[in-house]
């Protein structure tokens, strides 16, 4: 069994190396993974650098019921504030993390704040930060300190230290889960295709065939060189995007499984269609139709009879699972389930694959 094995994954090993050689000789395909590549970076920098925005959205609970209110003037530097009121220290954590991409301050004035600022003196105020910021805490820290002092006129020292606050796995936190999936797709729609539409206007699969190459083994050749590529696209948005993952193991996992059935789909598409018209055309509509339930699926005001729907879909379960990647609490249910769901249509995807290259044997 081992000798069988070693020789399946040497023949596949053959199939993938070769068509990672000949991909990267084609012009369009090279040029198809530099944008890929363009977008991964512009679409990460754009979403988490951002050195022209300085508005601080912050969500301020306040214990006293303070009669200082706080006006929105623009700083001295261009930073303005934007205050956002909560009536418990929970409702300002579900604000931080509902509220579009999560707010990314919050902070807790004391039931003493008046006296306090009466009495003159520093001021200490509880912060609280989103998860994807915990690795910015002492520069965060200084930061706020100094614009609260510069905004209320009196010396304020913002205190973070451990106070983070991590969404739940059922909350659309955020939406990288979605570039996560959008990067790996678009990579796989783009190259793994061809990958066995080039076989087929070359007649190169009917001599893979008649090879010692099973079809399962030219499949998996296939998927291999797909993973090359596909894996570029996609590790360089996780790369990107580490400080979102509160769960390696699990983010991993949900990273293969993308990898996986995005390989598995794209190969499918290049065997059953038969021209690269065909093949960007059918490319963009399945795109879209696998990528719009996976952005819409964890929207809290989505009706019941679509969520239920959407929850069968592969993208919707890929979607979750990286979601549950970047929170805490996840049940063995929530996760056990959604990973039936991608591995079953990864399978059915792959089956098809398998099939198609059979008949090509006939």
């Amino acid at each position: 069994m081992k000798t069988k094995l070693m020789d399946n994954l040497y023949m596949a090993w053959a199939i993938a190396s070769k068509d990672i050689v000949d991909a990267l000789k084609n012009r369009a395909t090279r040029t198809n993974i530099l944008v890929m590549v363009g977008i991964v970076v512009f679409f990460s920098w754009y979403s988490n650098v951002r050195p022209w925005d300085k508005k601080i959205d912050t969500v301020v609970y306040d214990k006293g019921s303070t009669s200082l209110g706080f006006d929105v003037p623009e700083l001295a530097d261009g930073y303005t504030f934007e205050f956002y009121e909560a009536s418990s220290m929970q409702e300002m954590k579900h604000t931080m993390v509902y509220k579009g991409e999560g707010l990314a301050m919050g902070i807790v004035l004391p039931g003493d704040f008046d006296q306090a600022f009466e009495a003159g003196g520093e001021l200490t105020l509880d912060g609280y930060v989103l998860w994807v910021h915990r690795s910015k805490v002492t520069e965060w820290e200084a930061l706020y300190s100094e614009k609260f002092t510069e905004l209320l006129g009196r010396q304020v020292r913002v205190e973070i230290g451990g106070n983070i606050v991590t969404p739940p796995p059922d909350a659309q936190s955020t939406s990288t889960n979605f570039t996560l999936l959008l990067a790996i797709f678009m990579m796989a729609f783009m190259v793994v295709p061809h990958l066995m539409l080039e076989e087929q206007h070359t007649k190169t699969l009917d001599a893979l065939l008649v090879s010692p190459a099973s079809a399962g083994q030219v499949v998996m050749g296939k998927a291999l060189a797909g993973l090359f590529y596909v894996g570029l696209a996609g590790g360089l948005s996780f790369a990107l995007n580490w400080a979102y993952v509160t769960d390696w193991g699990l983010a991993l996992v949900a990273f293969l499984v993308t990898v996986l059935f995005a390989i598995g789909s794209g190969l499918a598409l290049g065997s059953f269609l038969n021209s690269a018209q065909q093949l960007n055309i059918w490319g963009l509509v399945i795109n879209f139709f696998l990528l719009f339930p996976a952005l819409i699926a964890l929207d809290p005001l989505l009706p019941e009879v679509m969520r239920a729907v959407f929850s069968w879909l592969p993208t919707t379960a890929l979607a979750k699972m990286f979601q549950f990647s970047f929170s805490t609490g996840v049940t063995p249910a929530q996760l056990w389930t959604n990973l039936a769901i991608a591995l079953g249509w990864a399978g059915l995807g792959f089956a098809a694959v398998v099939w198609k290259v059979r008949r090509s044997d006939k």
